[in-house]
C-alpha cells in the first residue's frame, strides 16, 4: 500500500470512530460548557449542606468540575442516541467499554502513553475494511501509543482532559440555578442551559463534596452522563493474551 493510500485508509478508520468523544464539553460547551456529572453515594436526610447552593449558577458548575478533577479518578457512564460507554478514568489511566451504535463496540485500556483496544466482530470488520488490512481481531488486543492517530482517537472516548483541565463556564453563559432536588438518592442543585426548546441540566451534590453527579440533555449533540466512585482505583494494566501493533499513521 502506498503512503498516500495508507494515509487515506487511516483517515477512513479514524472517521469510523468519530462519533467519538462528544463529551458535551466542547462545541455545546462553547455556549454553556458541557461536562461530566456524577452519581455520588446516597446521602442521609440529615446530611449537612456543603453550601454550594448559595453560589451562582456559573460558580456551581465551575466548582463541580474542579471537585471532580480533584478527586483524581471516577467511574463515568455515558449514553447518547444508541452510543454508550462505561469507563473508569484518571488523568493517566482508562479502562472500560465503548459501544458505537451499529458500528460495534470495543474494550479500551490506557496506561500512561500505552493504549490497547479489543473489538467485537462488527467493530473489527468495519475498521479492517476501512484500513485495508487486518489490524483488528476479536481474538487479539491492538496496541499503540498516544502518538498513533488511530489509537489516540479510540482513547479520546476516555475524556481524560476532565481531570487535567476541568471545564469552566463562560461568564456570558445563559444558565440558571434551579431548586435543590434528589438525583439517584443524592441531594443536588441543578444548573440549567435552555434555548430553542432544548436543555442541558448539570447536577452538583449539595452534601458531602460538591461533585458533579449527573448531566441530562435533550440535545442531539450532547449525551446523558453519570459519574460515581470518586477517587476509586482505575487499575489499568497491560492485557494478557495476544497483542498486535496498530498500523502506523
Amino acid at each position: 500500500m502506498s503512503a498516500r493510500h495508507a494515509a487515506a485508509a487511516l483517515a477512513c478508520a479514524i472517521a469510523l470512530v468519530s462519533l467519538t468523544a462528544c463529551n458535551g464539553d466542547t462545541d455545546a460547551a462553547q455556549s454553556a460548557a458541557g461536562s461530566t456529572p456524577s452519581k455520588a453515594a446516597k446521602a442521609s436526610p440529615a446530611a449537612k449542606s456543603n453550601g454550594i447552593g448559595k453560589l451562582s449558577a456559573k460558580e456551581i458548575y465551575d466548582t463541580g468540575m474542579k471537585t471532580n478533577a480533584e478527586a483524581g479518578s471516577f467511574h463515568e457512564k455515558m449514553e447518547r442516541t444508541g452510543t454508550k460507554s462505561d469507563l473508569r478514568i484518571s488523568a493517566t489511566e482508562c479502562v472500560g467499554t465503548v459501544d458505537i451504535s451499529e458500528k460495534g463496540s470495543f474494550e479500551i485500556i490506557r496506561k500512561g502513553n500505552d493504549i490497547w483496544a479489543k473489538p467485537d466482530s462488527t467493530f473489527a470488520e468495519g475498521m479492517n475494511s476501512a484500513l485495508g488490512e487486518n489490524a483488528f481481531s476479536t481474538e487479539k488486543w491492538t496496541h499503540g501509543t498516544s502518538s498513533n492517530a488511530l489509537m489516540a482517537k479510540l482513547a479520546s472516548w476516555c475524556h481524560q482532559e476532565q481531570l487535567s483541565a476541568p471545564d469552566t463556564l463562560d461568564a456570558s453563559s445563559n444558565v440558571t440555578k434551579g431548586k435543590v432536588t434528589t438525583v439517584d438518592g443524592q441531594q443536588a442543585v441543578p444548573v440549567v442551559l435552555a434555548e430553542k426548546g432544548e436543555s442541558v441540566t448539570w447536577y452538583v451534590a449539595t452534601t458531602g463534596k460538591p461533585y458533579f453527579i449527573k448531566q441530562d440533555s435533550t440535545r442531539d449533540d450532547m449525551q446523558d452522563l453519570t459519574d460515581s466512585d470518586f477517587g476509586g482505583a482505575v487499575s489499568a494494566k497491560a492485557p494478557s493474551g495476544a497483542v498486535v501493533e496498530a498500523p502506523a499513521a
